[in-house]
Parts: C-alpha cells; sequence; structure tokens
C-alpha cells in the first residue's frame, strides 16, 4: 500500500502530528513518505493508494495557500485520503470546507483527526493557553489514528462505504466566522503591515520564513503582504522588529476573546479531551506578543550597543 502525508506547518506542531500519523501507518504498512506541500510532487499524486494532508486552522478555516493547493490537484476520481489539523480553542469549520474541495476534485475523505496545539498571534499574550500541545498523549492518539486509517482504508477499497466519515458537527457561530473571513475581508480588515528599512538589516528571516513568497525587502520599494495569509510569521520572527503594524486595535478585544477561549478549553477539560499543560491565570493578557518581542529588541541593543562612529 503506497502512501503519502502533506504537511504545511510553521511552528512544528503540525509538523509532529504528521510524523505520529506516518509512523501508525508505517507500523500497519512499514511505509509513508512525508512531504511539506510546497515540495509536494502534484503529478505523482495517482500513484499513492492513501494521502493525508494537515495544516493548522487559521481563522476558522484552512489557511489560504492550503486551499490553493487543494484547487491546483488536478481531478483524482476514486483515491482516498486523509485530514487532520491542529488548532487553539477550536478547529473551527476546517474539515467540512477541505472535505468538499476534495471532493470537487472526486477524492474520498476516510478520515479525520484535529490535535490542540500551541500558538501566537503577535497580539495575543505568549505563552498561549495551549501551550505545551499537542502534549504525548495527543502524539500517541495521532499513531493510534494512523494504524486506524489503514484498517478502515483497506475496508473501504473493498467496498463497505458504511466506514466513510462525515466531518464532525460544526457549530453555527464557527461556520459564520469562517464564512466571514474572506480574502477581501481580511485585507480591508486586519492590520496591514510595513517595513522599517531603517531597522531592517537585510538578514533575509522574513522572506524565507513567508510561506507564499509575499516579502521582497530589497525590491523598491520593499514588498511585504503580497501575497499574504495573516500568519504573521515574519512580523513575530524578525531580529530587529523592523516589520511593523498597529496591533493596537486587535489588541483592545483579546481580553474578551481569552475568556470566550478559556470557557471552551476548560468545558473541553472537563469532557476529558484537553489538558492545561500551563496554569491559565498565570498568562498576562495586558501582555501581547509585540509588546514582549519589541522589550526583547531592545534589552538586546542594550547588551550590545551599535558601535559609535570615530
Amino acid at each position: 500500500m503506497n502512501t503519502l502525508i502533506i504537511y504545511f506547518s510553521q511552528t512544528g506542531g503540525t509538523l509532529k502530528v504528521a510524523e505520529h500519523i506516518r509512523d501508525g501507518i508505517a507500523d500497519m504498512t512499514g511505509q509513508c513518505d512525508l512531504a511539506n506541500m510546497n515540495e509536494a510532487d502534484i503529478a505523482s499524486l495517482a500513484d499513492y493508494d492513501l494521502v493525508g494532508l494537515g495544516c493548522p486552522v487559521f481563522y476558522f478555516q484552512e489557511p489560504f495557500n492550503v486551499r490553493s493547493f487543494m484547487e491546483s490537484l488536478p481531478q483524482l476520481p476514486g483515491k482516498q485520503w486523509f485530514l487532520f489539523s491542529t488548532h487553539g480553542s477550536s478547529w473551527g469549520n476546517i474539515f467540512p470546507l477541505m472535505a468538499e474541495r476534495l471532493k470537487s476534485k472526486g477524492i474520498t475523505v476516510i478520515g479525520y483527526h484535529h490535535t490542540y496545539s500551541d500558538s501566537s498571534l503577535p497580539y495575543y499574550p505568549y505563552p498561549a493557553m495551549t501551550h505545551g500541545h499537542p502534549d504525548a498523549q495527543e502524539l500517541g492518539e495521532a499513531r493510534s489514528f494512523g494504524r486506524e486509517l489503514i484498517t478502515c482504508s483497506k475496508r473501504i477499497a473493498q467496498g463497505d462505504e458504511s466506514l466513510i466519515p462525515a466531518p464532525d458537527h460544526v457549530p453555527e457561530d464557527w461556520v459564520k466566522i469562517s464564512e466571514m473571513y474572506t480574502p477581501e475581508f481580511m485585507e480591508q480588515e486586519l492590520p496591514r503591515l510595513s517595513i522599517d528599512m531603517d531597522k531592517c538589516t537585510l538578514c533575509k528571516d522574513c522572506e524565507e520564513g513567508c510561506p507564499v513568497d509575499g516579502i521582497g525587502v530589497e525590491e523598491d520599494p520593499p514588498r511585504i503582504q503580497q501575497p499574504c495569509i495573516y500568519c504573521w510569521n515574519c512580523a513575530k520572527i524578525c531580529p530587529v522588529q523592523a516589520i511593523e503594524a498597529d496591533w493596537e486595535a486587535r489588541a483592545a478585544a483579546v481580553r474578551e476573546n481569552f475568556a470566550k477561549y478559556r470557557k471552551t478549553l476548560d468545558e473541553a477539560a472537563e469532557r476529558g479531551v484537553f489538558r492545561w499543560c500551563i496554569d491559565p491565570d498565570t498568562i498576562d493578557v495586558d501582555d501581547p506578543l509585540y509588546k514582549q518581542l519589541d522589550r526583547k529588541v531592545k534589552e538586546e541593543q542594550g547588551r550590545n550597543p551599535p558601535a559609535q562612529d570615530a
């Protein structure tokens, strides 16, 4: 049985889950290839009996680059795929949306798996409420999911279509949020980034860390957010905080959102599907990541002041 897992991961959480699902599949078949989405060979997908596609949840849906990847797929009638995701407090509407896009390519989705994972946004405090995830139990569950997939896949291939699952029910408010966050809405409503070239050292970490090649620091004028999936990775990894935005409006809503997310996670913990790896009461809601990073840069500059011209 020829199998492949394709993943998009930025902070490593989705990759960890992908690796453990791979190990579970390999336990049963002795083989499972693993490929970064940006390096996946679309032309070879028809050669696989089972393919997995995994990514983090962005704004209650799949990231736009993952959506573009699915739209670029050829028709693959009768092929079996599975989906997995990593997320913060909720997994949103991601599985129904992704399954529908794959269905349009003739693909049958035979399994779904989601996992809590650490996350960070510039206007939220860090550590996040899901800090420490995926934990050992979740990674073990991912491996078990991989093993179970193979048994399920073989039975479906033999004609037992009763084993083909539908995505879990998604609350209506999750659906509405995913519908609201269109590329056009996000371009208008989310913070716009700029590069302070007086601070920029041309290290190009931002270019290398952008999953959609949306940054060109040496272009005239410097290019940023062209295109953009609103991951804010560039702003988080810039070593001198040269990528700037007005985060204040988003940060102002964090306290209210934090209370909602904590309630969701507390309820999940009561059901036994989530474990707190950090005491949420120790998280300073009024200290967003962008302020933390700015302090870090200033402290580093204080320890290593620039040399003075003679």
